[in-house]
């Protein structure tokens, strides 16, 4: 019996291809609501990935030093403005001051030196009086001799 192909398997009755159908019903619903499962898992991971690539890309920006120096720059000029402003009207003041001090500073050397000039004459002018003070005693004794002498001669 070599020439012979092998039996068939029998076939199914009606009850048995509907329980093959509805087991086949039910692993396909099992599969489709795994498949439903595994697709919604995957979209969390994708959420999750995109989630991670946004941290990444601002932890990026955060650390890039160029940005990170600007900003601190951008910090201290913006706290020191105030400070500096006040330092240059300081400066500002202070050299108008020293310009207004200098410029009396000369007035006050000028009439030093005219009160020294003036001191001057005025000891020049009582040194010769001075020198001319003997002279005048004498001139004043001689004419009190000559008019005593003329008044005796008249009494």
């Amino acid at each position: 019996m070599p020439d012979r192909p092998p039996l068939a398997p029998p076939a199914l009755s009606d009850i048995a291809l509907r329980e093959t159908l509805n087991l086949l019903g039910q692993v396909v619903a099992s599969m489709s609501a795994r498949i439903d499962q595994q697709g919604e898992q995957i979209e969390a991971l994708a959420r999750a990935v995109e989630k991670t690539r946004t941290a990444a890309k601002r932890t990026e920006q955060q650390t890039d030093p160029a940005a990170y120096a600007r900003f601190i720059g951008t910090e201290v000029e913006n706290a020191l403005d105030g400070v500096l402003d006040q330092f240059a009207a300081a400066i500002r003041a202070i050299r108008s001051d020293h310009e207004t001090t200098t410029a009396r500073l000369k007035e006050l050397e000028q009439a030093e030196e005219a009160a020294f000039e003036r001191l001057r004459r005025d000891l020049d002018a009582a040194a010769r009086w001075r020198r001319q003070v003997p002279w005048i005693w004498a001139g004043a004794v001689s004419t009190a001799i000559v008019l005593t002498a003329v008044f005796k001669g008249l009494v």
